[in-house]
């Protein structure tokens, strides 16, 4: 078993010492090469925890491990090497003046050869589908566009910790299903990259390793999919609910149809019910 990249251990977090707790005492470990997902209604403290892990807020109480090294003010520049985060809002962290500059950003600061990095620029454009547009400027792209250059600039720069704060929420299905490919595609050749997925998308949740759930800046439920989506009626009461494939499961069951849990999506239930 791979031994864990992060580990939260009883993580308190409020933005003022007079203010309510945002984090209560949250605690989960992320093994290398996983595949995890938060999920949990707007405010449960989904964003937060990423923003603690990259570095970018200070826990008040508790300790935050990555690599087994404590993350805090003298680790965390050798640190945040290994990590990248794309956030919801392209805007926030669009920097070059055109979209090769953007993507090449990150690369040039690691002083990658520049001919190395012209190819990683173009490869990672054309991944992400992004390629006949290296010249254009933000002002002339759609918010999804920009999404997908945040999303190259970080795949581009070989990282083993990666962070999505829903950074495929302005992209149509199509567009999502694209990017989640491509993210499975590089899982594939690096086993050992970790993938952190915040979202509210369930059929994405579904295809995790891990699902960890938040109520009110706690840990709520945290394991497998399978195991998390059978408390259909708590995931209710904080507003989420079941992924599609999953209805459909539980429906097949009812009427003694048992369906391989190893099935993730709709195609391969057809598939498997045309047997």
């Amino acid at each position: 078993m791979n031994k864990p990249i992060i580990e939260f251990k009883n993580i308190n977090f409020s933005y003022d010492q007079e203010d309510e707790l945002i984090l209560k005492n949250v605690c989960f470990s992320i093994n290398e090469g996983q595949y995890v997902c938060l999920i949990g209604h707007n405010g449960s403290g989904k964003s937060t925890i990423a923003k603690l892990l990259c570095g970018l807020l200070n826990y008040q109480d508790g300790e935050i491990l990555i690599n087994g090294i404590k993350l805090n003010d003298e680790n965390l520049e050798a640190l945040r090497k290994d990590i990248g985060i794309v956030f919801q809002n392209p805007d926030n962290q669009f920097i070059g003046s055109t979209v090769e500059d953007d993507i090449a950003f990150g690369l040039e600061n690691r002083c990658i050869e520049r001919e190395k990095m012209i190819s990683l620029v173009h490869d990672f454009s054309k991944r992400v589908g992004m390629e006949n547009f290296l010249s254009k400027q933000p002002e002339e792209l759609s918010g999804g566009q920009k999404q997908r250059v945040a999303i190259a600039g970080i795949l581009a720069l070989d990282l083993k910790i990666i962070i999505f704060d829903e950074a495929t929420s302005m992209l149509d299905p199509q567009g999502v299903e694209e990017i989640r490919k491509l993210v499975f595609d590089m899982r594939k050749k690096d086993p050992k990259l970790t993938f952190i997925s915040i979202t509210h998308d369930m059929e994405e949740a579904y295809l995790a390793d891990k699902v960890i759930c938040l109520k009110d800046g706690e840990v709520f439920l945290n394991d497998t999919p399978e195991n998390v989506f059978k408390h259909e009626e708590e995931l209710k009461s904080i507003g989420l609910g079941l992924p599609f494939i999953v209805k459909i499961k539980n429906d097949l069951l009812k009427h003694g149809i048992k369906i391989d849990e190893n099935i993730k999506n709709i195609e391969d239930l057809a598939g498997f019910l045309c047997k």
